[in-house]
């Protein structure tokens, strides 16, 4: 099985339609080992507060995202050594 470490950009993808979205959801549905840097909750909060405040998305809806983020089962958080 493959490992990957999952940036939250890409997993943003997976929750907000954005260019590239489309190709993040087919390597998720691949259920490969993935893991996420320590800063990942962080990041994807400030992806998406930088939605918010451009416009891009309404303050519900990056609630609904993070939320989706922070139901994930199969990703695994890591601490950079």
């Amino acid at each position: 099985m493959s490992r990957f470490v999952v940036d939250a950009c890409v997993a943003i993808k997976w929750v907000v339609a954005e260019e590239h979205s489309v190709a993040a959801l087919r390597f998720a549905r691949n259920d490969p080992e993935m893991y996420m840097p320590a800063l990942f909750f962080p990041e994807a909060g400030n992806v998406l507060w930088k939605k918010v405040v451009r416009g891009q998305l309404d303050a519900e809806d990056a609630r609904l995202a993070l939320a989706a983020l922070l139901a994930l089962k199969n990703i695994e958080s890591h601490a950079m050594r």
